[in-house]
């Protein structure tokens, strides 16, 4: 039996947000390099799309939803999607020819160690690891989006035009993957 303290649960999210500060401040360089426009906010913490929308005061279809997969081989891929929308898995795994039967979304675990980042908290780019980035092509349906920068209670608020400059240079790849 494993026996958790407060103690360790305290050190555990600290290290946590201590990783998730480090993508904050990579994401934050990004911007500046390419000489982008971003708003930074923080808010309450927040882990599902639908309260980051109500925190931030934006529609919920703004946010850029940043799903971690995996094919179970140690393969990894980011699928950025509109938050109003869920990820298509056949889709991405026939975009990246996984078997379909093999492709599911990243545990918490897997995530921290994949990204720096927590659930709810992984930017749609710019990880400490260069992991595969898939777009959704609905992401550029907002003039604006918005979405959680390496921890919980910090976001960015950006023209989406402008996150087309920063997928072009991490070399993403677009497509349809999403469904409703």
């Amino acid at each position: 039996m494993i026996k958790i303290t407060y103690k360790k649960i305290f050190k555990l999210n600290s290290l946590n947000v201590c990783m998730g500060f480090e993508e904050l401040e990579r994401i934050k360089e990004t911007f500046s390099k390419l000489d982008l426009h971003p708003v930074y906010i923080e808010h309450e913490p927040v882990i599902a799309s639908k309260d980051a929308a109500r925190t931030r005061g934006f529609e919920l279809k703004q946010g850029i939803k940043a799903i971690v997969m995996t094919n179970g081989n140690n393969d990894w891929v980011v699928v950025d999607i509109p938050a109003n929308k869920k990820v298509d898995m056949k889709k991405v795994a026939d975009e990246i020819g996984w078997p379909r039967g093999k492709i599911r979304m990243a545990n918490p675990e897997e995530v921290m160690k994949k990204t720096g980042c927590e659930v709810g908290a992984v930017p749609p780019f710019g990880h400490k690891n260069k992991i595969k980035t898939l777009i959704d092509n609905e992401i550029y349906d907002n003039k604006e989006s918005a979405f959680n920068i390496g921890v919980r209670t910090n976001s960015v608020k950006i023209p989406t035009n402008e996150m087309k400059i920063i997928f072009k240079e991490e070399g993403s790849t677009h497509g349809d993957f999403s469904k409703m």
